[in-house]
C-alpha cells in the first residue's frame, strides 16, 4: 500500500483526488516543507505554470528552494502544465526560465515537468511506491555510528536521536526541534512523535516501543553482529 503525505493546502487541488482514485493513501498534514512527502526524505514541491511566475516575481520561489535543501535529503520541483504558457502569463518570461536553470544547475533542486494534474499524481505514486518498497535507496547522509570525535553538544544530540531506527539527521533534527532535548524526544507519546515530519504512524510506533519497552536478551542470532567489536 503506497502512502503519501500531502500538506494541507493541496487540498483544492486535483492531484490528491487523482491518487487516491489510483489508490494511494493520502494522509493531509501541516508540512513544514514542500506539498508531498513519498517517503522519508522524499520532498516534493508542486507548481503550477501561473503558480511558478507568481512565486518567481514575489520572491517565494528561491525561499521554497532554500528550505527543500536544507530540510530534507531528497527533493525535487514538480512544474505542472505546458511550460510555454509562461510566454503568454507574462513578458519577461526569460526569468522565469533563469529562475528553472538556477534551480537545477546551483540549487541543485531538479525539476520535472508534468502534462497536468493527472500525470502529476500518476508521477507521484510512482516515485512513491519505488522508494517506499526500496528503503536502501535513501540512504544517502546517514550519521556515523561511530562517536563523534571532538563532537559538540549538539553534534551529540544529534548522534542519539539519530540512531533511533529510521530516523536521519533532517529528522532528528526536526525532532529535537519539536520536543528541545533528547529527554523530551525520548518522553514524546505515541502520537507527539507521528506528528512530526517524516515519521509514519508505523515509523513512530517503532521508535516508542524501542524506547519503552523493556530490555530483553532475546535476539535472532546475527542482529547484533554490526555492533559487535573483535576480539
Amino acid at each position: 500500500m503506497v502512502k503519501i503525505y500531502v500538506d494541507n493546502r493541496e487540498r483544492e487541488s486535483e492531484v490528491p483526488k487523482y491518487l487516491s482514485e489510483m489508490g494511494v493513501v493520502v494522509i493531509f498534514k501541516q508540512l513544514e516543507v514542500g506539498d508531498y512527502i513519498l517517503a522519508e526524505r522524499v520532498v516534493a514541491e508542486r507548481k503550477s505554470v501561473s503558480d511558478l511566475v507568481r512565486s518567481v516575481f514575489d520572491g517565494r520561489f528561491f525561499d521554497q528552494l532554500s528550505r527543500l535543501a536544507e530540510r530534507s535529503e531528497r527533493f525535487f520541483l514538480l512544474v505542472e502544465g505546458d511550460i510555454d504558457r509562461v510566454k503568454f502569463v507574462t513578458s519577461n518570461y526569460r526569468a522565469v526560465l533563469s529562475a528553472l536553470y538556477f534551480s537545477s544547475i546551483v540549487s541543485r533542486v531538479p525539476v520535472v515537468f508534468t502534462e497536468g494534474p493527472r500525470h502529476s499524481a500518476e508521477l507521484l505514486k510512482y516515485l512513491a511506491s519505488k522508494f517506499q518498497e526500496s528503503p536502501f535507496m535513501l540512504r544517502t547522509t546517514k550519521v556515523s555510528r561511530s562517536k563523534p570525535k571532538d563532537a559538540s553538544l549538539s553534534e551529540w544530540q544529534l548522534f542519539v536521536v539519530s540512531s533511533l531506527p529510521g530516523v536521519g539527521v533532517k529528522t532528528a533534527e526536526r525532532l529535537l526541534r519539536k520536543f528541545g532535548s533528547v529527554k523530551g524526544v525520548f518522553n514524546a507519546s505515541l502520537a507527539e512523535l507521528a506528528s512530526v515530519e517524516g515519521i509514519s504512524e508505523e515509523k513512530a510506533s517503532l521508535i516508542f516501543r524501542v524506547i519503552n519497552e523493556l530490555y530483553t536478551k532475546k535476539r535472532r542470532s546475527g542482529d547484533l553482529s554490526n555492533y559487535t567489536k573483535k576480539s
